[in-house]
């Protein structure tokens, strides 16, 4: 009979039932804690040390689009204007009473407000600027209000950095312009197309948005037509082609008719590129153009 080496009372099993102690000569189970020495219980080699996996070195960054190099070249300035000419759209469309009566100190209780990283600098009511900086970057831009009034922002940021932007005719012809010193952005409006890429017979061009800068020009455009894909693919193939470009071809089918084609093209010597991409949507062809050229 053994009893609790802690308590005394009477032990049956391997352990205590008053306490919870170890019986008397009770062995550890299988599986606890290794013993002095480093080797696990119940015998056997230790694995291997773990060795990391050789890294690969990164993929080369792809070339950057001037629509980018613009953007970059605005740095925070750009992401001030949008904040600043929004708030301006804003207010002028819901609070037309308030706006009107002072539009840069509505305007700047909208920004404070709205965007807590956003500090207003100075107002000046008598000729309608506001200055406000950046809380993350330090970083100041100044709004012009007379000039917002007349559908065109100007701001400007240190130094001689200035962004210009400026809505000019309307319906479809309509287009947003934004101009920094390293180059313009259009949004809307009709498409210029270089002489190497030719727009679809019988389908104008519509533009959603443009660049030209110091480094080169690249356009983002779309059309609708009622030819089918394949007609598309095969049209802008043979132009850019005959333009000195290599293109490549994919068309894919759905119940047995083409769906989707993709043309993509380049001339590395000329630094030029496009890609179309032709899909089917209630019973029309919808076409999307990109390309890039640099000077």
């Amino acid at each position: 009979m053994a009893f609790c080496t802690n308590c005394g009372a009477e032990v049956s099993g391997p352990f205590c039932g008053k306490c919870g102690t170890p019986a008397p000569g009770a062995m550890p189970a299988q599986g606890s804690t290794a013993p002095a020495g480093g080797v696990p219980a119940g015998g056997g080699t230790p694995p291997p040390p773990y060795s990391a996996p050789p890294t690969t070195p990164a993929a080369a960054a792809a070339k950057t689009s001037p629509l980018i190099w613009i953007l970059a070249g605005c740095g925070g300035l750009i992401v001030l204007c949008m904040i600043i000419g929004g708030i301006f759209t804003y207010y002028a469309a819901h609070k037309a009473r308030q706006f009107a009566r002072n539009p840069a100190l509505a305007v700047t209780k909208m920004i404070a407000a709205v965007n807590p990283d956003v500090d207003i600098v100075s107002v000046d009511e008598g000729k309608g600027v506001i200055t406000v900086r950046d809380k993350k970057t330090g970083e100041t831009v100044t709004m012009n209000f007379e000039d917002a009034q007349k559908g065109k922002f100007v701001f400007k940021g240190k130094g001689n950095e200035k962004l210009t932007m400026e809505a000019k005719g309307s319906g479809e012809n309509g287009s947003l312009e934004v101009k920094s010193n390293d180059g313009t952005m259009t949004f809307g409006g009709s498409a210029k197309l270089p002489d190497w890429l030719p727009a679809y017979p019988g389908s104008p061009p519509q533009t959603a948005m443009s660049a030209q800068g110091a480094k080169g020009n690249s356009a983002i455009f779309s059309f609708k037509t009622k030819d089918s894909v394949d007609q598309v693919v095969r049209y802008y193939e043979d132009a850019l082609k005959k333009s000195g470009l290599k293109a490549n071809t994919n068309v894919m089918q759905q119940d047995g008719k083409p769906s989707l084609g993709i043309v993509t093209a380049e001339d590395a010597p000329t630094h030029r590129k496009a890609s179309v991409t032709a899909t089917v949507e209630e019973g029309a062809t919808n076409v999307a153009v990109t390309f890039e050229a640099n000077k």
